[in-house]
């Protein structure tokens, strides 16, 4: 393990994620990135690290995750040559407007997939990003909240980079399979970082990050089924709201569903 900080003379898109002076982050904060080859999960770590008070900007990262996961407690496989990592995130943002987070990363994430590999990535609601309907990479946030007021969150980040397709689950696909050649994990996470930070401030406008989201929306104006629990709704999905729900078009009229896992309507 390798723990490096950052220069604060550094750009934050000269990233290369090596030893040696380490960029500055948003705000001032320095960007402390922490690198391991194996571990359990990034997520669990950033955690852990966030109660100890580890500054915003901090990142764990990993070669191979043993037991990543993704919503509602999911295995998501994490073998080397994939990117996972985990980003601590101190917004001073009312509770209210946590799931924005949601949205303000898928977004970050899908522009710098597309910067770093030309590759067109859309969002699925809720937190995944899929190319022609094949997942490519999903996004965790998992928070701590005390009264009225979040403690921090924590951003969970995996992308299917070189995995081959033996490799993959079934309906995933990866940065090598669309494009047919090998690409680096360290200029991924450069990007994603430098876009994220770009974005941090769009927090304040709610409307942009749910507009971006919903533009580059993969159902967006499509019959869909979302599955919640033991329940099913059926329509064409017509929107989302700055708190996380789809809002379903059905024979009865609007509903809205605030989680559930999501198909297409064959």
């Amino acid at each position: 393990m390798a723990t490096f900080s950052a220069s604060p003379k550094t750009p934050l898109h000269k990233l290369h994620l090596k030893p040696g002076p380490q960029p500055r982050s948003h705000g001032g904060c320095v960007l402390k990135i922490i690198r391991y080859n194996r571990i359990g999960s990034t997520n669990t770590k950033a955690k852990s690290l966030a109660e100890k008070q580890a500054a915003e900007w901090t990142v764990v990262v990993s070669e191979v995750q043993t037991h990543g996961r993704g919503r509602s407690g999911r295995t998501w496989k994490s073998p080397k040559g994939g990117l996972w990592f985990s980003l601590i995130i101190r917004p001073k943002i009312p509770i209210d407007r946590i799931p924005l987070l949601q949205f303000l990363f898928a977004n970050a994430l899908r522009k710098g997939i597309e910067e770093v590999y030309g590759v067109q990535s859309e969002v699925k609601w809720p937190n995944d990003l899929v190319v022609c309907w094949k997942k490519l990479a999903g996004v965790l946030i998992e928070t701590k909240i005390s009264g009225p007021q979040l403690v921090y969150a924590v951003v969970g980040i995996g992308l299917n980079v070189n995995l081959t397709a033996e490799q993959l689950p079934t309906g995933a696909t990866s940065i090598f399979l669309v494009k047919e050649k090998r690409f680096s994990l360290e200029k991924a996470l450069s990007s994603i970082l430098t876009v994220s930070e770009r974005h941090y401030e769009t927090l304040r406008d709610e409307s942009a990050v749910v507009g971006d989201w919903w533009k580059h929306c993969a159902h967006r104006m499509k019959p869909v089924i979302v599955e919640t629990g033991n329940s099913k709704t059926r329509g064409r999905c017509v929107g989302v709201n700055p708190d996380g729900s789809i809002i379903i078009q059905t024979e009865q009229g609007n509903v809205t569903v605030p989680d559930g896992t999501l198909r297409l309507d064959a």
